[in-house]
């Protein structure tokens, strides 16, 4: 297995619709559609955003993403003013039971460390909390979160 953060957008672009087809099977199945993986790549292609990508045989198995935040500075400098959003790690079935994502996860959190990131946060779904548990994370309730409908505000 390789992991790359310099994925091609088409590679990411299909995992992100495989995602989305597991959710929701109305979503047709990947035919490279170019409109789509356009439209990941602008998002890829955000300064504070990094994606990885893990690889078998050439094959895109699983990705991970993580943005880069900045905090406004502080008059102390114990804290680093950076920290990490981790998001949108997945893993194709036939992929999975591997370890494929946890190796992405740790490759993850070694990059933060090394860009100095004073934390990295992310919003686990029930099923992926071992995964985070094992890898060092912890279960802290203080973020709050306002949902948005479509047409509020």
């Amino acid at each position: 297995m390789r992991i790359t953060d310099d994925p091609l957008p088409s590679d990411v672009a299909q995992l992100r619709w495989m995602w989305t087809r597991e959710i929701d099977p109305t979503v047709p199945q990947w035919a490279g559609n170019a409109e789509f993986s356009a439209a990941v790549d602008r998002w890829m292609t955000h300064p504070d955003r990094t994606v990885w990508i893990a690889s078998e045989y050439s094959t895109a198995a699983g990705m991970v993403c993580m943005t880069e935040h900045t905090r406004m500075p502080r008059p102390r400098a114990a804290f680093s003013s950076r920290w990490g959003y981790l998001g949108h790690l997945y893993v194709r079935p036939e992929f999975r039971l591997r370890g494929i994502g946890y190796r992405l996860l740790v490759n993850t959190v070694q990059i933060a460390e090394q860009r100095g990131y004073s934390k990295v946060m992310l919003s686990p779904t029930p099923q992926s909390i071992p995964v985070y548990l094992r890898a060092g994370f912890t279960l802290d309730n203080d973020t709050m979160i306002l949902t948005m409908e479509t047409g509020a505000r």
